[in-house]
């Protein structure tokens, strides 16, 4: 099994940021940095991501 891609931390300050288990920085999308979420919409974040990537290796965001 392999490790997944995007995790999902959480903040100080009671928010949830989906992290790029590669880099260590938050994921992004679009331009806008995937933080200051709610938990929930974190997870489902992450776990959309690590099922796109699983399909071809590669990063699904641009």
């Amino acid at each position: 099994m392999q490790d997944k891609r995007y995790k999902i931390r959480p903040e100080t300050d009671g928010s949830w940021t989906v992290v790029d288990t590669l880099t260590g920085l938050p994921a992004a999308s679009d331009g806008r940095d995937l933080m200051k979420l709610a938990r929930d919409d974190a997870q489902d974040i992450a776990d959309v991501l690590n099922e796109d990537g699983a399909c071809n290796g590669k990063s699904p965001l641009v």
